[in-house]
């Protein structure tokens, strides 16, 4: 009986699934935008829905730090004060004036910057670049992919 019941609810199932219109997920041609009135079209339909990660420059600190420098290049010719030969001492002689000069370089200070957004949703991030920001405390700004970008809109 149960076996029965099954084999019925099967058929069932199977003719409502053939009696069905099929559904199509994909569009039936590819639309492409064919000049610029279609890219601006486009970039219109972007603007025009909500932003999420939109906002205004609250703050903008310049941020300065010692650069990162290099290794010490006397630290491989000091010794083991304990070995027999720790009387001995080696020094560069040819090319330590270029680095020298590589080493102040590498020590120059490094400028970041932090840029305070408050969202329109009234949320604030605090987003670090190394390179001066185009924008000024309260431009709108858009943030894409951790960079600030000036809106257009």
């Amino acid at each position: 009986m149960q076996r029965k019941t099954m084999l019925m609810v099967g058929c069932l199932i199977q003719s409502l699934v053939l009696a069905l219109p099929r559904v199509s997920l994909a569009q039936s041609t590819l639309q492409l935008p064919s000049g610029d009135a279609d890219y601006r079209e486009l970039q219109q339909e972007e603007r025009s829905g909500p932003c999420e990660r939109c906002g205004v420059v609250f703050a903008i600190r310049t941020l300065t730090g010692e650069g990162q420098g290099r290794r010490d290049p006397a630290a491989a010719a000091r010794r083991d004060l304990g070995a027999p030969d720790a009387h001995m001492v080696t020094a560069p002689i040819v090319g330590t004036g270029s680095a020298v000069k590589d080493d102040r370089k590498a020590r120059a200070p490094v400028h970041r910057y932090e840029l305070t957004i408050r969202y329109e949703d009234g949320g604030f991030a605090f987003i670090e670049q190394s390179d001066q920001p185009a924008v000024r405390k309260g431009d709108r700004v858009r943030v894409v992919d951790g960079r600030v970008e000036l809106r257009n809109d």
